[in-house]
């Protein structure tokens, strides 16, 4: 497995927790087009769920979004869509694909990971959920698991990632190349090295993490030995870190 791919299959591997039931989908923003519709299409089909968060103002995920909806979703793409939140926009596409009745809320004053989790958490006055589906880029799953977890105070085992296929990188030449061949445009080359690289840098608990050791965004993470030396062999991808 090369370096990357040892990454890779790190940040997108979520719990194993096959009888998780919750009736709230929180939906963080991210660039994915496909995911957001498997969500909505699990919506459709899961009559459990009866509440969606869209969360997400504009940040660094809000052009590539507009970018993929205008390739494989033009009929939805308004004029005004330039000036919409990645919550405004999710929901347009999740509405297209889920028709059933739901609970819709949504938190459009977000620019990171952080806030996605906090503003979230303001939203609920009161009778908030104790038990909730997560979704996000899986590239970024786990670090938004980790800070949800700690924003609302709940343990890691009340939030369960919804994940419909972990990513699986084959190669990289000049960009990556995945063992399902729909996600080798999931991501433009350089965003997909901010992700990757960047994200391990985030969860490594040094100065420049994100952990008690730095910014104490969230708690401590052990990182396998394999994943650090993955990761030190590949800080030469990280020259320009798109999300700063």
């Amino acid at each position: 497995m090369s370096d990357l791919a040892t990454l890779v299959d790190f940040l997108t591997t979520v719990p194993d927790n096959p009888h998780f039931t919750a009736d709230t989908l929180m939906i963080a923003g991210n660039s994915l087009t496909e995911l957001i519709r498997s969500a909505a299409e699990f919506c459709e089909a899961e009559p459990s769920i009866q509440q969606i968060v869209f969360i997400g103002g504009i940040g660094h995920g809000t052009k590539p979004l507009i970018d993929h909806c205008r390739k494989e979703f033009p009929e939805l793409i308004k004029g005004d869509w330039e000036l919409l939140s990645e919550a405004e926009i999710t929901q347009a596409i999740f509405k297209h694909y889920c028709q059933r009745p739901l609970n819709f809320r949504l938190e459009k004053a977000s620019t990171n990971t952080g806030e996605n989790a906090r503003f979230s958490r303001q939203l609920f006055q009161k009778e908030a959920p104790k038990t909730f589906w997560l979704l996000q880029d899986p590239l970024l799953q786990k670090r938004t698991h980790l800070t949800f977890s700690k924003e609302w105070d709940l343990p890691l085992t009340a939030i369960q990632p919804l994940s419909f296929e972990q990513p699986r990188l084959r190669t990289f030449t000049d960009r990556p190349h995945f063992a399902n061949p729909q996600m080798d445009n999931w991501w433009s080359t350089e965003y997909f090295l901010s992700l990757v690289v960047g994200e391990i840098r985030r969860l490594y608990d040094t100065e420049e993490g994100y952990g008690p050791n730095g910014t104490g965004f969230i708690p401590h993470v052990d990182l396998p030995t394999v994943v650090l030396s993955s990761y030190r062999r590949c800080q030469n991808y990280l020259a320009q870190d798109l999300r700063n």
